[in-house]
């Protein structure tokens, strides 16, 4: 990749990494007159003007991300690669499936002991990014719910059978997770669920970037809820790297093969190859049936799960198996195990998120090997959700209308003494003990977890679920799954937020030094009465007059030297820091864990103080970025957790 001086890091740069197993055909390592496909991937979006010169042709424009797939020669790569607007450019190279020739694994994972016993992966929809499907299979029928072909990205008549798989890959791992519960054949992990053909191979089991890239953003289309990957390269490529975090943050569920590789090289500490590697997704390793460690699986520390992969039967075309059955290894077949068991859990517990969904399988998988996550297995044999569904306990809620919800734990305290609470993956609760809880929510639905604490260690496993149905209040702007919610809500409840004259609340919207001062005022039941101020900006007329003088005669706010006020200007972090703390008579503290707030930041010792108490934090890099303005909601949850400890 080029550097363009200091153009900023190129994440739209032509990303046509090709995968490739095994071998690299000499034909794509020699420089080429003719022209070749490739992806470029742009900084912001595909410049078509620069394409039309620069290239032989344009074969597909991407849609998730601001790239495209492209016919050029060796002179037109390097012409566009100097393209201040281009990321990256890299010449398609070949994708195979992450298996060997060559199953048993469906008591290993535990399926046999399913709680519910009826879960079957009802309604979850998982792609099958692979060399298709062949939806003719008897043991797979009306499990095929639809399906792409991407391989015309590369080949005008690469689709002559729509998804069907002519490689025999596709369909195997298809079998794993979805073959029919009847009497014949074998048996998937979640035989009732939805399967997505979406074909990035031929025949041979090959494919490129370009139809990689193009198969997930399908996916995303298509809302899927997991999508099963296995396919391998060991090229880090920006842009799949780029469209697999845009389906994880769409909520898909990614599980993929670890390779096939076998242990790391000399000098190395990971043989996991990509897109097993991205942190976006579930790297799987694959063992026998005695738990050993297949010596093909790749290993290293991105290595999440692992599951039966050595000798795996199920479903493969008639076409080219007479029997429709075979045998295969790799951890091609061990990624779709955890895809299987990934459904089950979706369907248990519909209301989780792909995050959520990822959490537990971590939780409820059989250690093995060293204790704890290790580059063999990871954090170990992934196995199916064995807790009965909420404990057959209830826990009923009232709200009053205002936004407050009032939650009854009798029955939580007395079987568990301790427990822990969750608003969807946010702790709200932590060694909660009464027989009431309370939250602050608007008008919708919100799910809330309760889990044992035992002996000061949380039962990550073990939880009651809760989808509590707010009426009221509407506001326009607001959502209850909004992390910000219950702290905006609890100032609404309090009447200290009331709003704006249209009904809106504006979140998102910055806060200046003026509208704070109404906050803090009308928190602390200061008078507001509109009136002229000690500030020469701040006359009768100011909305905020009447809170800024008071808040002034209080010791809380301070002008600045020309004498003004300035009601209108945006808050700071540490603006916010100063007052609060002085509101609420937090104690100041000289030193604190965050990297940027140093003595020489202005009101440093109540940044260190408010973040000592638990009402502010900072940045997941260490910092709290003082000078940085906030917005509505960030200013109401600091209020909202200085004002009532049982929020924070």
């Amino acid at each position: 990749m080029i550097d363009i001086g200091n153009s900023k890091y190129l994440p739209a740069l032509l990303f046509a990494v090709f995968f490739f197993f095994i071998e690299t055909p000499a034909m794509f390592e020699a420089d080429t007159i003719d022209g070749r496909q490739a992806v470029i991937m742009f900084d912001e979006k595909v410049d078509n003007e620069l394409l039309e010169q620069y290239s032989e042709s344009i074969e597909y424009i991407f849609q998730e991300i601001p790239a495209a797939s492209i016919t050029v020669t060796d002179v037109q790569k390097k012409a566009l690669e100097m393209s201040p607007d281009v990321v990256s450019i890299t010449y398609d190279m070949p994708i195979k499936s992450s298996a060997q020739a060559i199953p048993y694994g469906y008591k290993m994972v535990g399926t046999q002991s399913l709680v519910p016993a009826t879960l079957t992966g009802s309604g979850v929809k998982i792609g099958v990014l692979d060399s298709g499907i062949d939806a003719s299979h008897p043991d797979l029928q009306n499990r095929i719910a639809g399906g792409a072909c991407m391989m015309t990205i590369v080949d005008k008549s690469g689709c002559p059978d729509s998804y069907n798989d002519d490689s025999g890959h596709g369909t195997h791992v298809a079998g794993i997770i979805a073959a029919n519960n009847n009497t014949f054949g074998t048996i998937g992990v979640a035989p009732s669920s939805k399967l997505y053909a979406i074909k990035v191979l031929d025949e041979y089991g090959y494919g490129t970037t370009s139809t990689m890239i193009a198969g997930v953003e399908w996916a995303i289309k298509q809302k899927m809820d997991i999508l099963n990957v296995s396919i391998t390269t060991p090229v880090n490529e920006i842009a799949l790297q780029e469209v697999m975090q845009k389906a994880y943050n769409s909520g898909i569920l990614i599980v993929a093969a670890a390779g096939n590789t076998g242990a790391p090289v000399s000098g190395s500490t990971s043989s996991v190859e990509y897109p097993a590697k991205f942190e976006s997704v579930i790297a799987v390793s694959s063992i026998d049936q005695y738990k050993k460690i297949d010596p093909l699986s790749s290993l290293g520390k991105e290595v999440e799960l692992t599951a039966p992969g050595v000798k795996i039967y199920s479903t493969y075309p008639q076409s080219i198996h007479a029997s429709g059955y075979q045998y295969l290894s790799g951890t091609s077949m061990a990624a779709p195990y955890v895809t299987g068991l990934a459904a089950l859990y979706k369907e248990k517990y519909p209301e989780m998120t792909n995050v959520q969904i990822r959490s537990l399988l971590q939780k409820n998988a059989v250690d093995l090997g060293a204790a704890g996550r290790d580059a063999y297995f990871g954090f170990g044999l992934v196995q199916v959700d064995k807790n009965p569904i909420n404990h057959e306990i209830n826990v009923p809620y009232t709200t009053d209308a205002k936004g407050k919800v009032i939650f009854d734990t009798s029955v939580l305290s007395a079987r568990f003494g301790t427990f822990n609470v969750y608003r969807g993956e946010t702790l709200v609760g932590k060694n909660e003990t009464g027989d009431k809880w309370i939250d602050y929510a608007s008008q919708g639905t919100v799910t809330y977890y309760f889990h044992p604490v035992v002996n000061g260690i949380e039962d990550e496993v073990s939880f009651i679920t809760l989808k509590a149905t707010i009426e009221e209040p509407k506001i326009s702007d607001l959502r209850a799954t909004k992390w910000y919610d219950r702290y905006m809500m609890y100032l609404y409840h309090e009447k200290i937020m009331t709003g704006f004259n249209d009904g809106t609340v504006r979140p998102e919207a910055g806060i200046t030094r003026g509208e704070a001062s109404v906050l803090i005022g009308q928190s602390l039941g200061f008078d507001g009465a509109v009136r002229d101020t000690s500030f020469k900006d701040v006359t009768a007329n100011v909305a905020s007059s009447g809170y800024v003088q008071s808040l002034l005669d209080a010791g809380i706010v301070t002008g600045f030297s020309d004498g003004t006020f300035r009601p209108g200007t945006p808050v700071t972090r540490s603006e916010m820091a100063i007052l609060i703390a002085r509101a609420y008579k937090v104690a100041p503290v000289e030193s604190g864990t965050v990297k940027d707030i140093t003595a020489k930041v202005t009101g440093y010792q109540y940044i260190n103080g408010i973040i000592a108490a638990n009402i502010a934090g900072g940045y997941a890099d260490g910092t709290f970025r003082p000078s940085a303005h906030i917005n509505r909601a960030e200013f109401s949850a600091f209020l909202a957790r200085a004002i009532n400890e049982e929020i924070r």
